[in-house]
Parts: C-alpha cells; structure tokens; sequence
C-alpha cells in the first residue's frame, strides 16, 4: 500500500484525513480515505463504508454527500473508509458500467473485513448507492463471519441500475431523498423503497444533490445512526 496525509474541504473547513490509502483492487490501484481507523492495521469491529456517485458524471470519494455522511461518522466515532471507483479521483482503470465498480467496493470491503470488521455498515450515494444495495449478498457469500448490519441509500440511482429486492434481504435499510429529484424519479424511488420496505425520508426540496440541504441531511443521517444504535 501506499499512503499519504492529505487535507480535504468539507463543506468550507479543512478536515485531515487521517491516512489517504492506495491499495491494490481489481483494476490496479484503488484510492482510499479513511477516517478514524487505518486500513493497514486492525480496524475496530463495526465500520462504515462508503461509496460516491456515477464517474461519469463527476462523482468521486469528495462528493459533497459522500463527505457530509463522513462528517457524521467521524463526528460520532464511528470508523469510516471512503474510496474512488476505477477511473475515478486517482484510482486506475476505466469505467465498467457497474460490473468492475461492484468488484472495487467488494475488494475494499474484503479489506475492512480482513482487518477486524465483522459488522459493516454500507452507505452510498446515487449509482453508489445501487452499488452498495449489490453488494450485501456478494458479501455475505464471501465472508459469512460479517454481517452487514445498516444500508444507507441517498437518492439511489434505481431506473439505470436497479435493485431487486431478494439483494437486500435481512438488511435494515434507510432511503433518503426529496421530491423534486431532477436525475432519478422520486416515484422510482419510493416504489423501491415501498418494495424492500425501507424506512424513508422524503423532503420537498433540495433535488438529486440536495444543494442548500446539506445540513438537513447532516441532521436525517445522524438521526438514522442514533435510531439505530450505531453512533
């Protein structure tokens, strides 16, 4: 691995990562942040991992939701790791329309778990948030003796990479976003959501990228952590 100290800009304030991480995932290196653990060492036993919006479209680990939802967790002490799909940010290789993306957030997973992790908590904004959703049953298949335990999902990208519902069984899952979502159909959604039978919160303003909302979303994702026990 190689590895950094480096300093982000999270909404307005430099926050220093703790170790900036360039690990070897399926497409070569794979950049990783994380936050009140250290991948090359043990990790505390429940973690969150997070995964960031389309790299098409300009997503990356510094996604202003991505970095709000590290706020909270490091804010709360709960251990987090984010990391740039291939392609994205400096992680090598090119884009894989979802197929080679599930596999960097499997290996970084698979990472976290080989570390000490044994309850994994998933959160992932728009395509990331699709991701995260495919890679509970990946997961448990692979390392029977972790058990994801929370699914945070903002805004999931559910009409260019659905979700069907037997991927998210036995899983607590938590939909968050706002009904004039410009990108993904709010009804799309909240079916989606209906389906799998999340706990929703659904606010009026704010679209895809929730702007201007950032602290509304602060507040919901903490509360959803403290409900749940995990903060």
């Amino acid at each position: 691995m190689f590895e950094r100290a480096v300093k982000l800009r999270f909404r307005g304030e430099a926050m220093k990562v703790p170790l900036i991480r360039f690990i070897e995932g399926p497409a070569g290196l794979t950049e990783t942040a994380a936050f009140l653990c250290d991948l090359n060492k043990p990790m505390p036993s429940q973690a969150l991992l997070l995964l960031h919006p389309h790299p098409l479209h300009g997503g990356t680990m510094g996604n202003k939701v991505i970095t709000t939802i590290a706020r909270v967790a490091r804010d709360n002490g709960l251990a987090a790791v984010a990391f740039n799909f291939r392609g994205a940010g400096r992680s090598s290789g090119n884009w894989d329309h979802g197929d080679g993306e599930l596999q960097d957030a499997a290996a970084v997973a698979s990472l976290m778990i080989t570390q000490g992790v044994t309850k994994l908590c998933l959160a992932g904004f728009s395509f990331g948030g699709s991701i995260a959703a495919r890679l509970v049953v990946p997961l448990k298949t692979s390392h029977p003796d972790c058990e994801v335990i929370d699914l945070l999902q903002v805004a999931p990208a559910v009409e260019n990479f659905p979700i069907g519902p037997e991927l998210v069984v036995d899983v607590p899952c938590k939909v968050i976003f706002n009904s004039d979502d410009e990108v993904v159909s709010p009804k799309a959604i909240a079916d989606y959501a209906d389906i799998i039978g999340a706990s929703v919160n659904r606010s009026e303003s704010g679209g895809h990228f929730f702007h201007g909302k950032l602290t509304r979303l602060k507040v919901a994702v903490t509360s959803h952590y403290q409900s749940r026990g995990l903060v």
